[in-house]
C-alpha cells in the first residue's frame, strides 16, 4: 500500500515539473548531453577514449564563451601505463597513467589546435586483480582531468582572441 502511494506521488509530481519546462542540465536528449550545444565531440578510440569523450561532452555542454557557431572537436588520445617503482622481487609498487590529448576544434570560421596532458599515479596492490582495478580507476581519473584541461584550454584560446 505504501509503495502504491509513493508511486502515485512521484507520478503526480512529474507532470508539473515537465509542464514548467524543467530539464536537468546533464540529462541525455536524443543521445546528446545538451540540447542546442554548439560543440560536437567526435568519437575517440578505445575505452579511455570513450570516457574522455563523455567527460568532454559534460565539460562543454554549457558552451564556450565567444563561440557562436557549430564546431566539431576531434581529439587524438595517447595513453600509456608507466611502472615507476619496483620491489626487491621485481614487482611494480608504483605506477602512473600518462595521457596526452591533441585536439582540433574546427567550424566554418573557427580553427583551434592544441594539446593537454595529464599524469595520474597509483600504488600497485599485491593482488593481480587489484592492479587491474587500480589501473582502471587511474585511467578514469586521468580522462576526467584531461577533459577539464582541454575544455579550459579551448576557453582560454577563445578569451585571448
Amino acid at each position: 500500500m505504501k509503495r502504491l502511494a509513493a508511486a502515485l506521488l512521484v507520478a503526480s509530481l512529474g507532470a508539473p515539473l515537465g509542464a514548467c519546462g524543467f530539464r536537468p542540465v546533464y540529462a541525455p536528449v536524443d543521445g546528446k548531453l545538451a540540447e542546442g550545444g554548439l560543440i560536437e565531440v567526435s568519437p575517440i578510440q578505445g575505452r579511455a577514449g570513450h570516457l574522455l569523450r563523455q567527460a568532454l561532452m559534460q565539460e562543454l555542454a554549457l558552451g564556450v564563451p565567444g563561440l557562436t557557431e557549430k564546431a566539431t572537436l576531434d581529439v587524438t588520445l595517447d595513453d600509456n601505463l608507466a611502472r615507476l617503482a619496483f620491489q626487491p622481487d621485481g614487482a611494480a609498487s608504483r605506477s602512473s597513467v600518462l595521457a596526452t590529448g591533441q585536439y582540433t576544434l574546427s567550424g566554418d570560421r573557427v580553427s583551434i589546435k592544441g594539446s593537454a596532458d595529464v599524469e595520474t599515479g597509483f600504488l600497485v596492490p599485491d593482488s593481480p586483480f587489484g592492479d587491474i582495478a587500480a589501473q582502471t580507476s587511474a585511467s578514469d581519473r586521468a580522462m576526467r582531468v584531461l577533459a577539464k584541461r582541454i575544455a579550459d584550454d579551448i576557453r582560454l584560446q577563445f578569451a585571448s582572441n
